[in-house]
């Protein structure tokens, strides 16, 4: 059951280097919303996706970023990379 002490996390697909064998495209998005996951999302990506989004979840933040409510990861197949953002939602954004 989602929480609304957990903020909401979008995962973007925001480039796509080859092609993706499970159809994920630019500008699909994926939500996780009070701590639940989202559908569709393959399960190679959801593995790179999920350390980012839970430090996003409970406010850390990626120190390299520039942007401390976001990140940039990829899916682990080196031939048909396919890079999310994932970000942290504030209250009430879509």
């Amino acid at each position: 059951m989602p929480t609304d002490k957990i903020p909401d996390i979008r995962v973007s697909v925001t480039e796509v280097k080859g092609r993706c064998a499970l159809g994920h495209k630019v500008g699909d998005e994926f939500y996780f919303r009070g701590g639940t996951t989202p559908g569709g999302l393959c399960v190679e990506a959801m593995l790179t996706v999920i350390p980012a989004a839970r430090t996003l979840e409970f406010g850390g933040t990626h120190f390299w970023e520039k942007d401390p409510d976001a990140i940039k990861v990829c899916c682990p197949d080196p031939v048909n990379l396919v890079i999310f953002e994932v970000r942290r939602l504030k209250k009430g954004e879509k």
